[in-house]
C-alpha cells in the first residue's frame, strides 16, 4: 500500500515547515487561497476554502470533501449538488469498494494518498470503476485524510479526469499537509469554543475531556439523550462498564467512542462520542438474504433507508417522486411483515446477528 504519511507533522510548527510555492501568479493564487481559508475558520464555507488551497497547488478537474468514518458509511459533503447518476450508485453500496473508504476503515491514519497507488488492479474492473468512477469522470485522485474527529476524517480530494497525478504533484500536497491540518485544527477549535454549530442534520456528537467531563455536545446529541426510547443513556453506561468502543442503539445505529489526540487543542487526551449509521460491509452472498422477497427497487430503498436517508433524499437519489417512494415502502413493509422504519432497522440487526454477518 503506497501511502504518503505525514504523521510526524500532525502538529504543524511554522519553524519546521519547508514549503515552497511557485513564483508569480501561482504564488499570488496560493496566498489568496490561504487568506480566504483563514478568514473562513469557524464558518460553514471553511472546507470549500481549504479545497481552493489544494486547487492552487495542483491542477484539478473537480474538488470534493468526503467524510470517511471507521464505522459508518462515507458522507459526500462537497460538492453539495451531486448528479444522481454519480451519487446513487455510490450511496447504494459501491462505496464498500472505494479504496479510500477501505483505507480509513483499516488504517485510519491521517495521510496523503492517491487512488492510482492505493487501488488494487482488480478495482479498475469492478462496478466501482465502471459505474461510479466513469460516471464521475475520475481517472485519479489525491486524498488528504485530515486528523479525525469522532473516528471520522474530513477528507479533501482533488480529482483528475484524464491521466494520473505526477509524483511531484503528490509531493507538493504532502508538503502542504501541515498547513492544511493546522487550519483544520484551528477550525475545530473555533467551532467547539462556540459549543459546536447547531444543525439538525448533524450526527449526534459530544466531546469529553480527559477526566470524562462533557465539554460540548451538539443539538442532535441532546435530543437523543432526552428521548426516553433512544437508548443512548444505556449505551453510554455499557461503554463505560465494558471499555468497548461501540455500543448498539435500539434503532440499529452505533454509538462510537474514540480517543482525541494529545494535540487536540479543545480536549487534549479526551474522547469523542458520536452516533453513526452502521456501515454496510463488502457484499456477501448471504448478506441480503432477508431481502430476497423484494424487488430491485425495493432493495435500493431499504439500503438507502438503512444508511439514514429520509424519503425526500431517497427520492432525489433515485430520481422519482416522494409519493413513489412511499408506495414502495408500504409494499416492502407488507412483504417484510413490519410497519415502521424502526422495525426495519431491528429486523436488519437481528438478521446480521443470526447469520454472523
Amino acid at each position: 500500500m503506497n501511502v504518503h504519511s505525514p504523521m510526524s507533522r500532525l502538529v504543524p510548527d511554522p519553524g519546521q515547515i519547508r514549503f515552497e510555492v511557485p513564483n508569480g501568479m501561482a504564488r499570488l493564487e496560493f496566498c489568496t487561497a490561504i487568506g480566504r481559508a483563514s478568514a473562513a475558520i469557524g464558518d460553514e464555507a471553511f472546507y470549500d476554502r481549504l479545497l481552493e488551497v489544494m486547487a492552487s497547488l495542483v491542477e484539478a478537474d473537480q474538488l470534493s470533501l468526503v467524510r470517511y468514518s471507521t464505522s459508518g458509511a462515507p458522507d459526500l459533503i462537497i460538492p453539495r449538488e451531486i448528479r444522481a447518476e454519480v451519487a446513487a450508485p455510490y450511496a447504494s453500496g459501491l462505496y464498500t469498494l472505494d479504496p479510500f473508504h477501505d483505507y480509513w476503515r483499516n488504517v485510519g491514519l491521517p495521510a496523503v494518498c492517491t487512488l492510482r497507488r492505493l487501488a488494487p488492479d482488480e478495482m479498475w474492473r469492478s462496478r466501482y470503476a465502471l459505474e461510479f468512477l466513469r460516471a464521475a469522470s475520475i481517472s485519479d485522485e489525491i486524498a488528504v485524510f485530515l486528523p479525525p474527529l469522532g473516528g471520522a476524517s474530513p477528507t479533501l480530494i482533488v480529482d483528475r479526469a484524464v491521466g494520473e497525478f505526477r509524483p511531484s504533484e503528490v509531493a507538493t500536497i504532502e508538503n502542504a499537509f501541515p498547513l492544511l491540518a493546522g487550519l483544520h485544527d484551528a477550525h475545530l477549535k473555533a467551532i467547539i469554543s462556540h459549543g459546536l454549530a447547531a444543525d439538525a442534520t448533524e450526527k449526534p456528537l459530544r466531546l469529553l475531556d480527559r477526566r470524562g467531563d462533557e465539554l460540548a455536545a451538539n443539538s442532535a446529541w441532546r435530543r437523543l439523550v432526552a428521548d426516553p426510547g433512544g437508548g443512548l443513556v444505556e449505551a453510554l453506561v455499557e461503554l463505560s462498564a465494558t471499555g468497548k468502543r461501540t455500543a448498539l442503539l435500539p434503532d440499529g445505529r452505533l454509538v462510537v467512542r474514540s480517543a482525541l489526540g494529545v494535540d487536540f487543542g479543545a480536549a487534549p487526551g479526551g474522547q469523542c462520542d458520536q452516533v453513526e449509521v452502521s456501515a454496510m460491509q463488502a457484499p456477501r452472498a448471504d448478506r441480503n438474504g432477508w431481502l430476497s422477497v423484494l424487488t430491485h427497487r425495493e432493495r435500493q430503498i431499504v439500503e438507502l433507508t438503512l444508511e439514514g436517508h429520509p424519503i425526500a433524499s431517497i427520492a432525489d437519489r433515485l430520481g422519482v417522486k416522494r409519493g413513489t417512494i412511499k408506495n414502495h415502502r408500504l409494499r416492502l413493509y407488507q412483504k417484510l411483515d413490519i410497519t415502521t422504519e424502526r422495525e426495519l432497522f431491528l429486523t436488519y440487526v437481528q438478521y446480521l446477528r443470526a447469520t454472523g454477518s
